[in-house]
């Protein structure tokens, strides 16, 4: 994607959360004035680890606001699943993957156990969590999400516990590898 159109869709997908976020709590309201800074470019911070990973689909857990897999989506081209057990969270998934064109994603409407123990077990070369739960908790939800191989990023704060497993890939996002 040309880095015009990037930043065209990802003007497009800040306004949406804008829009939704006087809605429903997307985003804290605080935020909403660094959106960009606060949220999609600290997203984008995965880009790397994606854009590594052997072709094939990604999945964003507990997704909610689309945050990081909507800007991960739009940056790589790559298949996403974003998973969103919340009725209208999702519709608000929904409405972003109609607006901003990405065909080739999809929202699940289900918890990261109940896709773990159906079809979405291991089918994913990289999974995202921010937000989702302490790290530790938040690997041991994407990991059976993930295939041999693949990778978990977990976006992480500065007093965040780290697992013994993980690797910092960059300030504020930690790795671990399944293998």
């Amino acid at each position: 994607m040309k880095p015009d159109d990037l930043e065209r869709r990802l003007a497009a997908y800040e306004e949406l959360l804008r829009s939704w976020s006087r809605r429903i709590d997307l985003v804290a309201r605080a935020d909403l004035d660094r959106l960009r800074e606060r949220h999609l470019d600290d997203s984008l911070k995965a880009l790397p680890l994606v854009t590594a990973a052997a072709p094939g689909a990604c999945i964003d857990v507990g997704s909610g606001g689309g945050l990081p897999g909507i800007p991960l989506a739009l940056a790589s081209g790559r298949p996403w699943r974003l998973l969103e057990p919340r009725r209208r969270r999702a519709a608000f998934l929904d409405e972003c993957l109609r607006v901003l064109e990405l065909h080739d994603c999809e929202v699940v409407r289900m918890s990261a156990s109940q896709a773990a123990a159906g079809r979405l077990a291991g089918a994913h070369l990289v999974a995202t969590a921010r937000a989702l739960a302490p790290p530790a908790e938040a690997a041991a939800l994407c990991l059976p999400l993930v295939a041999v191989g693949g990778a978990v990023a977990i976006f992480v704060g500065e007093s965040a516990e780290i697992p013994p497993d993980a690797e910092e890939a960059a300030p504020g996002l930690i790795t671990i590898r399944k293998g």
